[in-house]
């Protein structure tokens, strides 16, 4: 092969792996995308003598600029800087992955090399689901979150099992293309490891039963306010009351829930004072004329810390001149005409966005990056995960804000707490009408059926829904309206294996890629100098 026949490889396996992401092509794509990168990297390995050990990544890298570029290219709606610094972010950090595993097989073998290719993805799929610099928005089982039908093996697995599933598809493929030994052989596992899983999937969407558990009315707002040219121009109390009328007409006598989207009033609420606020006095107001009803709606809130509080979070910031600190919240909140109101904030944030860097390179992402509602102070964050409680049903809901919906052991922890359904509320107006919002959109199906939980979605601009324990949308809004949904859904008791253990198979691909690494860098140059 000549270097021209390398590079098509390697743009081929990013466009076959970014369309995974778009509406053009179902995520099934995946099981063979990487197919072309593996076929690089065994050329550039068997022909070791004439390409240096760098020559891999150097290939590797167009194609998963081309994948990042495909898959988050509508950023730039955005910012086109941030969109460049996260695309070239992820493709390095991608190419490097598998740079690394190249560098195992050429220094401890073919078995070494092979397993590492898988490990070491899985093990970057984890720490990027924990750094919060990094965004797992491109971790592979995300990728198949428009094929449910398929995954309902994710309540076992989460989307690390999709991942995994990945992987191995394409490296026994591309192992059958590339060697002239056992072809038969690795045809029938490639058939048994595809075809099982969907077998036992297919059956698995057609047979799964909910709960016998009462339903529950919801109304979902979804006011359609424009976060460029409106949300900071249209005053917010003209905003809420939108809300409130739209709420008000909806809701009946058999309504449980109203739900609005994030930010719905972007005016900080001061959280020491939560009675005397015009905000929360109108929201009550709205519960008082049906008293059954619990409202869920996305509120900024901000603490103060007098002096005597010191010393305050890490997030928090200097009221001006004065000594005194503060912090602001992207929060989610649970009124009803009761005398407690309980708070959520938002603790998975955007990097950049949401979330303010001072030092090291967040600082200059902090510069690039532009203002979504947040960098202005940055939001403060809480450390444990809590549900809202309706005082009358006598079940919790899980308060799931914006960008936490991409994080699925984050969003088990709301389960092992106790919450019967998961109450995602967003603004997705930020990135138009893209490929963003419908990712985004998709991640909540993978939820669904991760911890079997119903999910009901508030968003700003759309795509507003209900979702049921198959992931599957029951009931939805258009994109880009204002719109009222009204429906219904059943509150779950059932406990996954996926919300009891969480991201096992990556916490296992870590160990043994440490494992791995230890032996291949550090104990055999070691024994190689006693020798």
């Amino acid at each position: 092969m000549n270097k021209y026949t390398l590079v098509a490889l390697s743009v081929t396996g990013g466009l076959l792996s970014g369309l995974a992401w778009t509406d053009w092509c179902t995520g099934l794509i995946l099981l063979i995308s990487f197919i072309p990168f593996y076929i690089l990297e065994d050329h550039i390995f068997n022909n070791r003598k004439r390409y240096s050990p760098n020559a891999f990544f150097i290939y590797l890298l167009p194609g998963f600029v081309i994948f990042s570029l495909t898959t988050l290219g509508w950023m730039r709606v955005a910012s086109m800087a941030g969109a460049i610094s996260v695309i070239l972010g992820l493709s390095f950090l991608m190419a490097f992955t598998m740079w690394l595993a190249h560098l195992v097989r050429l220094k401890g073998g073919n078995i070494a090399g092979l397993i590492s290719f898988i490990v070491f993805w899985l093990a970057f799929e984890l720490i990027s689901l924990n750094v919060s610099i990094i965004t797992p928005w491109l971790n592979l089982g995300n990728g198949l979150s428009k094929d449910i039908m398929f995954i309902q093996w994710y309540e076992v697995t989460g989307t690390a099992g999709g991942s995994l599933w990945i992987l191995l598809s394409n490296l026994i493929l591309a192992r059958f293309i590339i060697s002239n030994k056992r072809k038969n052989l690795m045809i029938i596992l490639w058939l048994i490891l595809v075809l099982v899983p969907s077998a036992i999937s297919i059956k698995r969407y057609i047979t799964i039963k909910t709960s016998e558990n009462d339903a529950s009315e919801v109304v979902i707002i979804q006011p359609n306010i424009d976060p460029y040219s409106e949300k900071f121009v249209i005053p917010f109390e003209t905003q809420l009351e939108k809300v409130i009328s739209m709420a008000g007409n909806a809701a009946s006598e058999n309504t449980s829930w109203i739900v609005t989207p994030e930010t719905t009033v972007d005016d900080p609420v001061n959280l020491d004072d939560l009675d005397n606020n015009l905000y929360i006095r109108r929201i009550r107001d709205l519960a008082a004329k049906k008293p059954q009803i619990c409202v869920i709606t996305g509120l900024v809130s901000y603490k103060l810390y007098p002096p005597s509080e010191m010393p305050p979070t890490k997030s928090a910031r200097k009221t001006g001149t004065s000594e005194d600190y503060y912090d602001h919240f992207n929060s989610a909140f649970r009124i009803d005409t009761g005398k407690i109101i309980e708070v959520y904030h938002k603790s998975k944030l955007v990097p950049g966005i949401e979330m303010q860097f001072s030092t090291g390179p967040g600082r200059m992402i902090a510069r690039i990056l532009p203002y979504l509602g947040g960098t202005r102070w940055g939001y403060g964050m809480q450390d444990e995960r809590i549900n809202f409680n309706h005082p009358l049903l006598l079940y919790s809901i899980a308060p799931v804000i914006c960008y936490e919906s991409v994080f699925g052991s984050y969003v088990t922890d709301y389960v092992r707490k106790g919450a019967k359904a998961l109450f995602i509320i967003t603004n997705d107006g930020w990135w138009k009408s893209t490929d963003g919002y419908k990712q985004h959109l998709s991640f909540a199906s993978l939820r669904a059926i991760e911890t079997r939980r119903p999910v009901i979605r508030s968003a700003n601009t759309g795509i507003s829904c209900i979702i049921d324990i198959r992931g599957k949308r029951i009931a939805e809004s258009d994109w880009w309206t204002q719109e009222v949904l009204k429906g219904s859904f059943i509150p779950e008791n059932r406990i996954t294996p996926y919300v009891k253990y969480g991201d096992y198979i990556l916490r296992i691909s870590l160990l043994i890629s440490i494992l791995i690494i230890l032996i291949n860098f550090v104990a055999m140059p070691i024994r190689r100098k006693v020798r």
